[in-house]
């Protein structure tokens, strides 16, 4: 993706939320309804009158589609929407784009009664607003309309739809965001590297990323082995979890386990990788390339052989690189498990439809997006995304090879195994993760960013993190 504003890597880092305010009108229903953008309104305090019981405003990203030539609110607008009135021609459904800082923004308007009906959203600013208790529980409408729905969606998405805190459904699936490895197949074969297989282990990832290293006359290095996903923010979950460690506990989510041994060794193994032996590109020497886009462009540009990434890459991959040079392969096997991030966008509702008396409206529509061939399809289709709903899932690798033909050697398979598997999962966020990014972000960032420290200072670190949850529990309980 070549276009990236407000991106899920940067919301992953963010999840204390500020007072700000945006009020949305409410647009009249046309007869017959037909698709509409609502408008900002001009006052601080919104004062908007409640939707009609058969309007529904839905919020989402204009940036969504990574399908080239598709533009997401177009799609929705002059498609989708359409196609949802043949059906509930009584319905009107209201498009309101989130703007810059809608994260920041979403709880001053619920708060005020003036939040959007539908919103999407993704882990863990979802967690946030359901924890501030301002979404509807959509478990009682599931039960009714979709009793199959552990069948229905992927097993990844679902569960983290579901909030173990407030016990409530807070949300349902519209894709899944799978981080796998992206691979130069000329790098590796020149190289005289394996290419990678489903079984490659941790040991063999480094191995890898030392012998693909080059350095020129000077011993400067030109091009990294690899770069692992550069969300050290989340303490390498995925990493921690394949050592056999935890990043939290289970049950409370509030006890920081970074300090406990297999959690250190992992957290050690990625530090030695990026510093000691330096075959893992840090963050300041990719960014220091000078390449505008270093998500999509380092594979490209030959400064890393091999990237860990979500599943945006496709198309823009088959622009750059030449057919077949290119291709995919799960995150490696650490000593115990196997694992990768597998964190969903998703769509929520503000539980203030009941007041507004739209709620039937606004579930006709949620559940038709999440659960309808039709849109599902679409988000492959004309998004490039892994859908939620498992029947669209096994669809995606053919729509997006029917959509360009130079992805047929690509085998976009493996992220599907990585979902079944159980390889792709969400991250162990903690209840409340803003109070945990506090600490853990400076921490993470003198160990990998800044190389001033070893992982031995998460043994300090991690019981501050505990005691801070604990504060935090209190002060929200009003203790």
């Amino acid at each position: 993706m070549t276009h990236q504003p407000l991106s899920r890597r940067g919301f992953l880092r963010l999840s204390a939320f500020v007072a700000g305010t945006t009020a949305l009108a409410a647009c009249s229903p046309a007869s017959p309804p037909a698709p509409q953008v609502a408008e900002p309104a001009t006052g601080a305090a919104g004062g908007q009158p409640a939707a009609a019981a058969n309007q529904v405003r839905f919020a989402s990203f204009d940036w969504f589609a990574m399908v080239p030539g598709q533009k997401w609110d177009e799609y929705n607008l002059s498609e989708a929407f359409a196609e949802f009135h043949t059906e509930y021609p009584e319905i009107e459904i209201l498009w309101e784009p989130h703007g810059d800082g809608w994260d920041t923004k979403v709880l001053t308007n619920m708060a005020a009664g003036t939040a959007p009906d539908i919103m999407s959203t993704w882990p863990p600013v979802v967690n946030t607003w359901a924890e501030k208790q301002q979404l509807l529980d959509l478990q009682p409408m599931v039960d009714v309309d979709l009793p199959n729905a552990n069948e229905l969606f992927l097993k990844s998405g679902w569960e983290q739809a579901w909030d173990p805190i407030t016990q409530i459904r807070m949300a349902m699936v519209t894709g899944i965001d799978v981080t796998s490895v992206y691979y130069n197949k000329i790098a590796f074969e020149e190289a005289g590297v394996p290419l990678p297989t489903p079984e490659w282990t941790t040991d063999e990832y480094t191995d890898a990323a030392v012998k693909l290293t080059q350095t020129d006359s000077g011993g400067a290095i030109t091009r990294w082995g690899g770069q692992l996903r550069p969300d050290y923010v989340l303490g390498y979950f995925y990493y921690v979890e394949a050592f056999g460690g935890n990043v939290r506990d289970a049950d409370t989510q509030m006890v920081c386990l970074l300090d406990e041994e297999p959690a250190l060794q992992a957290l050690e193994w990625v530090r030695h990788g990026m510093w000691d032996l330096n075959c893992f590109g840090q963050t300041n020497q990719i960014n220091a390339t000078g390449i505008p886009n270093t998500w999509t462009g380092v594979l490209p540009a030959n400064i890393v052989a091999f990237a860990e990434r979500s599943a945006d890459q496709f198309f823009d991959l088959a622009e750059a690189l030449p057919e077949g040079s290119w291709n995919i392969a799960h995150v490696p096997n650490g000593p115990v498990d196997q694992a990768c991030m597998g964190a969903p966008d998703l769509w929520c509702v503000y539980k203030g439809v009941v007041d507004r008396g739209n709620q039937d409206a606004v579930w006709q529509v949620l559940k038709w997006m999440a659960a309808s061939d039709y849109y599902q399809d679409n988000i492959a289709a004309k998004a490039g995304r892994v859908p939620g709903l498992a029947s669209a899932a096994e669809k995606w690798p053919s729509i997006l090879r029917s959509i360009d033909s130079r992805l047929e050697p690509v085998e976009l398979e493996v992220v599907l195994d990585q979902l079944n598997t159980g390889e792709a999962r969400g991250p162990q966020l903690f209840r409340y993760q803003s109070v945990a990014e506090e600490l853990l972000g400076p921490a993470m960032e003198q160990i990998y960013v800044e190389g001033k420290t070893s992982v031995d200072i998460l043994k300090e670190v991690a019981p501050k993190v505990t005691e801070a949850q604990q504060e935090a529990l209190q002060r929200a309980s009003g203790a």
